[in-house]
């Protein structure tokens, strides 16, 4: 009894709302429309669409496009870097894509909407693969590819070191000589491991011409094959396509090393000077080398000669020259023959005093004594006017007081035998400044 009367309320209240339902309007204007009767026409009018579209599509014309020269693009390649490996060519890289459907459909298209691919994924090995290719951008429409399938190139890819090697033609002139270097050594080249394999080396053929003086170029490489023959790059990269190759044209020349003497005083026959080694072979510019016939060790200074001398010397030589043994030191041994050492008392008053500001000046000592080399069969002929001596107070003023210590500049006129001053040194003077009472 219980459930008859939930059961006649439940049937109570859908009543209730459908009454409800029906008596809700949509105004259009002056006019009301029941809800129900608008959702009912807005549902039939969905259908009608729906059913149209249909009917459009099934039964619009059919046509058949074809679209030619759609290049192949390879979609999944991780799959192969992961083994190290990589397509390198699509041999066959255009096919021909037909497409059938409705007029509106295929004519909505073009060769940007079609993507023709292959899937590297399916490649289990390398050299030539022949994979199918698939079609996509083109949904709902029926199509054919031709050629059904097309053929890659994959390898390994690696890299690897070559060598730089010149290949130069020229004309040379008999004395001269050349270097022909390139600023680099190796290369690197980089692609499909079984054409690498045959690379040997990066060849640069250099058309020098006639080598007169030295010069520098740009050449391009060709890589070649353990017999010299040119290795395709088709699968292959390297790194620069051009070096710069630097042109040495030069002669040689051996010329003695000589020295000399920085006041002359010195008299062949009363010094001994053993160079070793005695000569030396220069590599330069033929215009430079024609100019050289001989190299000066660093000059001698007398005053600094007072017995036997054996010292390690170095040489500058002109710019553009080269020394071919690479001597980095020589040797100089120097002797004094028949020679003697003697003293002479000069008085002061014979010295020569350079004073442009009028300095008052006296000098501490009477004499000053002179060191001095003289030829043994010469020695009587020495003489106080042989020697000029003199001072030089121009870097000093009048505010200065005192004792100073200033250099004594020597001259000897000899007469055509060895004499020449030593020990040089300094002679005290008294410099009384003008502030000083």
């Amino acid at each position: 009894m219980k459930k008859e009367n939930k059961e006649t309320q439940l049937r109570e209240k859908v009543e209730a709302a459908r009454r409800r339902l029906e008596k809700q309007t949509f105004r259009i204007g002056k006019h009301s429309i029941p809800l129900t009767t608008m959702a009912l026409y807005l549902c039939c009018l969905l259908c009608a669409i729906i059913i149209w579209v249909n009917v459009s599509e099934s039964s619009e014309e059919k046509i058949t496009r074809e679209f030619s020269n759609i290049s192949v693009v390879v979609e999944n390649e991780s799959a192969l870097l992961k083994n190290g490996m990589a397509v390198f060519d699509i041999i066959d890289n255009t096919v021909n894509v037909t497409v059938n459907g409705s007029r509106n459909r295929v004519n909505a298209l073009s060769e940007d909407d079609i993507v023709a691919y292959v899937d590297a994924g399916e490649i289990e090995g390398s050299g030539t693969v022949r994979l199918s290719v698939k079609v996509k951008g083109i949904e709902r429409l029926d199509t054919a590819v031709n050629p059904l399938s097309v053929k890659l190139f994959v390898d390994e890819k690696e890299e690897i070191d070559v060598p730089v090697v010149i290949n130069p033609t020229y004309s040379i002139v008999s004395d001269y000589s050349f270097d022909v270097t390139s600023n680099v050594q190796t290369i690197k080249v980089s692609g499909a491991k079984s054409v690498l394999d045959r690379v040997f080396a990066a060849r640069v053929d250099a058309d020098l011409g006639e080598l007169k003086t030295g010069f520098s170029m740009t050449c391009g490489i060709l890589l070649v094959d353990s017999e010299g023959k040119e290795v395709e790059t088709g699968y292959i990269t390297p790194e620069i396509s051009s070096v710069l190759v630097d042109v040495d044209v030069f002669a040689e020349k051996t010329v003695p090393l000589t020295v000399s003497y920085k006041y002359g005083y010195i008299q062949p026959k009363n010094i001994s000077v053993n160079i070793s080694p005695s000569e030396i072979t220069l590599r330069g510019d033929p215009a430079i080398l024609d100019s050289i016939d001989s190299i000066s060790l660093p000059e001698i200074d007398e005053t600094t000669v007072t017995g036997d001398i054996f010292k390690a010397v170095t040489i500058n030589l002109p710019l553009g020259v080269t020394d071919v043994s690479k001597t980095e030191t020589f040797t100089e041994e120097i002797k004094l023959l028949r020679t003697e050492k003697q003293t002479i008392l000069i008085p002061t008053d014979n010295i020569t005093v350079k004073n442009p500001d009028g300095i008052t000046y006296s000098f501490i000592d009477k004499e000053v004594e002179v060191e001095y080399i003289v030829a043994s069969d010469s020695k009587s002929k020495v003489k106080m006017s042989n020697f000029a001596l003199e001072i030089d107070l121009s870097d000093y003023d009048r505010d200065m007081d005192g004792k100073y210590k200033i250099p004594l500049n020597i001259t000897v006129e000899s007469g055509g035998y060895t004499l020449y001053p030593i020990n040089v040194g300094q002679i005290d003077v008294n410099i009384r400044g003008t502030g000083v009472s």
